[in-house]
């Protein structure tokens, strides 16, 4: 498959890996892939079905992938519906399952003893202009009259809150909070082994033969190669799923790019005027995302998305010109921060559809591949969803999910091969870097 190198902040918080495979084994559930989809997947589903034996394979170390890479913004919403009512009929439903999912991982990390790295105060879109404070007007209203309880900030209550002038307004969301992302891949992969799931680290899984059962063909110590045969396959791969050859035509593998600063003075943040530290993002369709971490760093991302050959997990650009465009981003935003250096500069994997909605289910002709992919920056929370949802499919009481836009969605449309998907991609990304300069003016 080849492995990106992961240079994150919060590759800091890996924990030594588990064995990697050593002979072959049979089980009831292969999960591929130790991030948040697949943990929460093997989690939830030993839960309910405590007898069956599931396994997770991890090519690399728990939180290889986006997992452990993202700014950490723990959202509502499917990305497609996020302060924007695209599926009105499924809207309220949609809100509180993912607002139920993100109680549900400050338990599961409160009780692993993670408490401290997720901060359960909100977040903010900050807008860039008229335009912009238009639609969150219309949004906060319309949302506040079916339940959603988002509140629409003008530009000094944004500005009393996070510290700067430079945004025109915003929309508040009391129900997210902020995650340091590997300490919840720590917690949910701790939660899991604790009801006896078992995971494998350094174990890439080579091949996957579909069939009843499945067959995955699995680099284990030393190069050599064991099977895992296995009744069902959940992939918790997204970005690296068409490694092995899934969605290779649906989803378009983008990477963005993050920094965090060097750790601050105790007192900078409150100089600044971003005393709350409130997560924000703007509402470019290329956002920039802001954050804190509990070492009182500023984590600052995006902007930007890169495509290259062949859905490549593999960053080929210089990262030194990301550095010196996300440091303009935060001086414009807080002046004050100008010489502040940035630690640690990373790229990340992450897939997107072209109509930037999401898909959770089963396929294969044996309906036994169970997947979750398309997150779009959402996957802190949609991530621990999918999981939920995956088990539930699997052990047959999945109503409460057939209303949801994102249940068995059908991604459009087919992306075309290679040389051609890289010019379609470009163009596409292209258009929508477009979008935002017309968004902008």
């Amino acid at each position: 498959m080849g492995q990106d190198e992961n240079l994150s902040l919060w590759k800091n918080d890996s924990v030594p890996r588990n064995p990697p495979l050593a002979n072959d084994i049979k089980v009831d559930v292969a999960v591929i892939g130790a991030g948040y989809t697949g943990l929460s997947a093997a989690y939830h589903m030993k839960i309910l079905r405590p007898d069956e034996v599931v396994v997770v394979l991890e090519a690399e170390c728990a939180g290889h992938g986006a997992s452990g890479r993202n700014g950490g913004m723990c959202l509502n919403q499917a990305s497609i519906d996020y302060m924007s009512m695209i599926h009105p009929e499924t809207h309220k439903l949609t809100y509180d399952a993912t607002a139920q999912c993100i109680k549900e991982i400050s338990e599961l990390m409160k009780a692993r003893g993670f408490g401290s790295f997720i901060r359960s105060s909100g977040s903010l879109l900050v807008n860039l202009n008229d335009k912009g404070i238009k639609k969150s007007r219309d949004y906060a209203s319309e949302a506040s009259s079916i339940g959603v309880p988002v509140e629409f900030w003008d530009r000094g209550r944004v500005a009393k809150e996070i510290g700067t002038k430079v945004y025109a307004g915003g929309l508040y969301d009391p129900n997210a909070a902020e995650v340091e992302p590997m300490k919840m891949v720590q917690a949910l992969k701790k939660a899991a082994e604790s009801i006896g799931v078992v995971v494998y680290e350094s174990s890439p899984v080579m091949r996957v033969d579909e069939g009843r059962p499945m067959v995955l063909l699995v680099q284990g110590a030393d190069g050599e190669h064991h099977t895992v045969t296995a009744g069902t396959v959940i992939l918790g791969t997204d970005g690296y799923s068409s490694k092995l050859g899934f969605f290779k035509s649906r989803v378009i593998v983008s990477h963005t790019e993050m920094a965090a600063t060097e750790v601050l003075e105790k007192n900078t943040l409150s100089e600044l005027g971003w005393a709350s530290r409130l997560p924000f993002h703007d509402d470019h369709i290329y956002l920039y995302h802001l954050g804190t971490t509990e070492d009182n760093r500023i984590t600052i991302g995006a902007g930007n998305a890169e495509y290259f050959f062949n859905d490549s997990v593999i960053y080929r650009k210089d990262l030194s010109k990301r550095r010196k465009a996300l440091q303009r981003e935060l001086v414009r935003i807080y002046p004050a921060l100008k010489g502040v250096e940035f630690e640690f500069v990373w790229s990340g994997v992450m897939t997107f559809s072209l109509d930037m909605a999401q898909s959770v289910g089963v396929m294969g002709k044996n309906r036994n591949i169970f997947y979750g992919i398309g997150y779009a920056g959402h996957g802190v929370s949609l991530a621990f969803l999918f999981g939920k949802v995956i088990a539930d499919i699997y052990v047959g009481r999945d109503n409460e999910w057939k209303r949801m836009p994102f249940y068995q969605n059908r991604l459009p449309p087919y992306l075309p091969p290679e040389p051609l998907r890289y010019v379609a991609v470009k163009s596409y990304m292209g258009y929508l870097r477009m979008l935002d300069v017309m968004r902008s003016s």
